[in-house]
C-alpha cells in the first residue's frame, strides 16, 4: 500500500498554467475598480474645467493651464476607449454603453474652429459620461428605457384627461372668464397652468370659485386626477422598471461566477473519481496479496 501511494506521488504534475496574455491582463485593468475610479475622476475634473471656461476673466488669465489640462484628459479618454476596443474586441462595438462612449470621445476630437466653432459646445456632452460608467446611474437610464412603453400608455392617459378637462373648462366657464376660457386654446394654456401649480389656482380659479362656488369642485378634481393620480403612476411605472433592471456588467459578473463555479463542481467531480479509482486499485492489490 505504501509502494502504491510512493507510485501515485511519483507521478509527474501537471505543467503550471501559462501567464496571462496581454489582453486578458488588458482586460483585468479596464475592469478595476482602480482604473473606474480613474476615469469617474477625470470625467468630474473635465466637468469643472468646462465650467470655469465659461468665465472670460479665468479663462484670460488661466487658460494656459486649463487648455492643456482639457488636451491631457482627452488623451485619457482616447486611450481608455483605444484599451476597451483591444480588451473586448467586438463585444465592445455590440454594447450600447460603449457605442455611446465612443459617439462622446469622437464628437470631442472633431475640430472646432472656423464654421466648426459651433461644436465646442458639444464638448460638455463628455460630462455625460458620468451615465455609463457610473454602474447605479447605468440602472437607472436602463430602467427609464425600459419603462417607456408603460409611460407612453400612461401620458395617453393624461392627454386624454387633459383633453376631456379642457373642453369641459370652456364650456363651463368662457362666460365667466374669456380672457381664461375664452376658446380651446385658451382654456388648455389656463388648464395646464393650473396642473403644474403655476399660479393658476390664485390667478384664474379664485376669481371663478368667487363668482361660482361650485367651480372648486370640478378645479381640485381635475388637479387631483390629472397630477396626483397620474403622476403616482409614472413612478409606479418607473419603480416597477428599475426593480427588473439588471445592469450588463451584473449580468457577466453573474456569468463569470456560474462558470467558475461549473468549473469548480467539475475539477471536484474528477477528483472524487480518481480517488474513488485509487481506492479501488489500492483494494485489488491488499486482495492480491492476501
Amino acid at each position: 500500500m505504501t509502494d502504491r501511494a510512493t507510485e501515485v506521488l511519483d507521478r509527474p504534475q501537471q505543467e503550471p498554467a501559462p501567464s496571462s496574455t496581454l489582453r486578458q491582463r488588458t482586460v483585468v485593468l479596464v475592469e478595476s475598480t482602480g482604473f473606474q475610479r480613474l476615469i469617474i475622476s477625470m470625467i468630474v475634473l473635465n466637468a469643472a474645467l468646462l465650467g470655469l471656461e465659461t468665465y472670460d476673466e479665468i479663462t484670460d488669465r488661466w487658460g494656459f493651464i486649463l487648455t492643456p489640462l482639457n488636451r491631457g484628459i482627452l488623451t485619457i479618454f482616447v486611450a481608455e476607449i483605444v484599451l476597451r476596443i483591444y480588451a473586448h474586441r467586438g463585444r465592445f462595438f455590440r454594447s450600447a454603453w460603449g457605442l455611446f462612449d465612443l459617439f462622446i470621445v469622437a464628437i470631442a476630437l472633431v475640430p472646432a474652429s472656423g464654421n466648426a466653432a459651433v461644436l465646442r459646445v458639444l464638448r460638455v456632452l463628455r460630462v455625460l459620461r458620468l451615465l455609463s460608467t457610473v454602474r447605479s446611474m447605468r440602472r437607472v437610464i436602463g430602467a427609464l428605457i425600459a419603462a417607456i412603453p408603460g409611460i407612453a400608455s400612461i401620458a395617453a392617459l393624461l392627454a386624454i384627461l387633459y383633453y376631456v378637462g379642457i373642453v369641459m373648462a370652456t364650456n363651463m366657464f368662457k362666460d365667466l372668464s374669456p380672457e381664461h376660457f375664452g376658446n380651446l386654446g385658451q382654456a388648455a394654456t389656463s388648464m395646464f397652468r393650473i396642473m403644474i401649480g403655476d399660479g393658476g389656482l390664485g390667478d384664474i380659479v379664485e376669481p371663478i370659485g368667487r363668482q361660482q362656488p361650485a367651480a372648486w369642485v370640478f378645479f381640485l378634481g381635475f388637479v387631483l386626477v390629472a397630477t396626483f393620480v397620474v403622476l403616482n403612476l409614472f413612478i409606479a411605472v418607473t419603480v416597477e422598471a428599475l426593480d427588473r433592471q439588471k445592469d450588463p456588467d451584473d449580468e457577466a459578473d453573474d456569468d463569470a461566477r456560474a462558470d467558475r463555479e461549473d468549473q469548480l463542481l467539475a475539477a471536484i467531480t474528477a477528483l472524487q473519481r480518481q480517488v474513488a479509482s485509487l481506492e479501488h486499485r489500492l483494494e485489488e492489490s491488499d486482495r492480491h496479496r492476501s
